[in-house]
C-alpha cells in the first residue's frame, strides 16, 4: 500500500477545489460574454425569414384487384394488371424527381420557394452566396431541371406511418398558404400521374387482347378473353373516376398559423448555454495552469 501511495504523484491528482476556486473569481465574466453571445445568436436569428411547414396525410385507395373477378387470369397472358397503389410506392411517386419537375413546371413555383431571389418579369433566378462559391455562376438565370429538384430535396418531406399505411406530404416556404398551394400541387400531380399510368396500362392491355382475340379461333379461348377485355374496359373506368383512384386524402393541407422555424428563443439560450460552459471549462483550466506555473516559478 506504501508503495502504491509514494508512487502517486501530487500533479497526477485533479484538484477540482483550485478550479472553483478559479472559477469564482471570473464567473461573471464568463456569465456576461454567455449573455452577449446569445443576445448576438437572437439577432442574427431574426434577420433569418420565417419558415412555414402545410402537410397533408392520405392513404391508399381500396384495391381495384379485389373489386374485379378473375383478374388474375390477366397475368397468365403476360399482362401487367396494375391495381391501386401500396403506401411504399406512394411515397417513391412523392419522392421522385420526375413528379417535383413536373410540379414546379406547371405552377412556376418559384416566386414562392425562392422568393427575393426570383425576378418574375425576366424569369430568373439569383444564385445564392453558397451556390455562387461552389459552382461559380455570375449573375441570374432562368431555373431548371436540377434547380428544382435541389428546391425540393430542402423543403419537401415524405414519410410513411407502415402501421396506420399513411404517407405524410410536407412542404417548407416562407408563405402558409404558399406552403399549403404547394402540398395540393403535389396531390393533384401525383394523382394525375397515377391516372395517366393506369389508362395507358389498360390501353395496352385491351390492344393486346384484341390481337390475342384475332388470332384465336378456339371458342373457349376467345370467350375468355373476350371477358377479360371487358374486364379491362371496367379498370378503364375505374381510373377516370378520379376522386377515388390511386388515393385518398385524410387530411388536406391547410395554411398553418405558426411558423416551423427558426426557433429564435430556443436557440438564443442554447447559444448562451454552451457558451457558458466552454467558456467555464477552458477558463477554469487556463486559471489553473497559470497559478501551478506561478507557484513553480516562486519554488525555483
Amino acid at each position: 500500500m506504501e508503495e502504491r501511495r509514494q508512487s502517486v504523484r501530487p500533479d497526477d491528482v485533479i484538484d477540482l477545489g483550485g478550479y472553483f476556486a478559479v472559477f469564482r473569481k471570473v464567473w461573471w465574466k464568463v456569465a456576461l460574454v454567455s449573455l452577449a453571445a446569445g443576445i448576438l445568436a437572437l439577432l442574427v436569428t431574426l434577420r433569418l425569414p420565417d419558415v412555414y411547414q402545410a402537410t397533408a396525410v392520405i392513404t391508399p385507395a381500396i384495391d381495384e384487384k379485389k373489386q374485379v373477378p378473375a383478374l388474375g387470369a390477366l397475368a397468365s397472358f403476360g399482362i401487367d394488371i396494375g391495381g391501386s397503389s401500396k403506401v411504399e410506392e406512394l411515397e417513391t411517386l412523392f419522392r421522385s424527381s420526375d413528379l417535383t419537375v413536373r410540379v414546379f413546371r406547371k405552377y412556376n413555383l418559384w416566386p414562392i420557394v425562392l422568393a427575393n431571389r426570383y425576378d418574375p418579369a425576366s424569369g430568373k433566378m439569383r444564385a445564392g452566396w453558397l451556390e455562387a462559391l461552389s459552382s461559380g455562376e455570375k449573375g441570374p438565370r432562368i431555373p431548371g431541371y436540377w434547380d428544382a429538384v435541389r428546391s425540393a430535396r430542402k423543403r419537401l418531406i415524405v414519410s410513411v406511418n407502415k402501421k396506420a399505411g399513411t404517407l405524410s406530404i410536407s412542404f417548407e416556404s416562407h408563405s402558409p398558404a404558399g406552403s399549403a398551394d404547394i402540398v395540393g400541387h403535389y396531390l393533384e400531380e401525383g394523382k394525375s400521374r397515377l391516372q395517366e399510368e393506369a389508362l395507358e396500362r389498360a390501353g395496352r392491355n385491351k390492344k393486346f387482347i384484341g390481337e390475342q382475340i384475332g388470332k384465336s379461333s378456339d371458342l373457349l379461348s376467345r370467350d375468355r378473353l373476350y371477358t377479360l377485355y371487358g374486364q379491362e374496359l371496367e379498370r378503364e373506368m375505374l381510373a377516370r373516376n378520379r376522386e377515388q383512384f390511386g388515393f385518398k386524402v385524410i387530411d388536406f393541407p391547410e395554411p398553418p398559423d405558426r411558423k416551423t422555424r427558426p426557433q429564435r428563443v430556443l436557440i438564443a439560450f442554447l447559444t448562451a448555454l454552451l457558451s457558458f460552459l466552454s467558456l467555464s471549462v477552458v477558463v477554469c483550466i487556463a486559471g489553473r495552469e497559470g497559478a501551478g506555473a506561478s507557484d513553480r516559478s516562486k519554488k525555483t
